[in-house]
């Protein structure tokens, strides 16, 4: 399913995005607020992308690839489908931060899972200092509904806030 927005295309994701991916999972800046260390290796944004292929032909998650005039400039996704919910994730290289993309791209995927899906709610977490990606889900609707810690796969511990949208 493509989906459009005043200034972008969003597409399913295919193999052929793991180029402009690999741009922001291997910028430091961009992947601060992620649970691991920028990647390295095209290859291993390859074998990402792979796995996201197979989860998405089983149903378990959507993946949309945001083109800005045709050319691919971040990714936003609905993952952990069941039971009428579904968590939501993005990410946009840096050079298109502040322009108002992410909330343009979430608010068009979050409109497509509580209608055309039927998702019953949608959940995001963020790490709690990652204000402009809580600025995005707080501008798409979503509701804070917790703060705590949450130990990462390296063993640190930091602090997250969770966020909900109820159809």
């Amino acid at each position: 399913m493509i989906l459009t927005t005043a200034r972008l295309v969003l597409r399913p994701q295919e193999p052929r995005d793991s180029g402009a991916l690999f741009t922001i999972l291997g910028d430091p800046d961009a992947m601060r607020f992620w649970s691991r260390p920028p990647i390295t290796r095209l290859a291993v944004v390859d074998e990402i992308i792979a796995e996201q292929q197979a989860a998405m032909a089983q149903g378990l998650c959507r993946y949309w690839t945001m083109l800005e005039a045709g050319a691919a400039i971040g990714s936003v996704d609905l993952s952990l489908i069941q039971d009428g919910t579904a968590e939501l994730g993005f990410l946009l290289q840096r050079d298109r931060w502040g322009l108002g993309l992410a909330s343009e791209a979430t608010a068009a995927v979050v409109a497509h899972g509580l209608s055309k899906m039927g998702l019953h709610h949608i959940v995001a977490v963020s790490q709690e200092n990652n204000l402009s990606a809580n600025r995005v889900l707080e501008k798409a609707g979503f509701r804070l509904v917790e703060r705590r810690a949450v130990i990462l796969p390296s063993g640190e511990q930091r602090p997250c806030v969770f966020y909900r949208i109820d159809a």
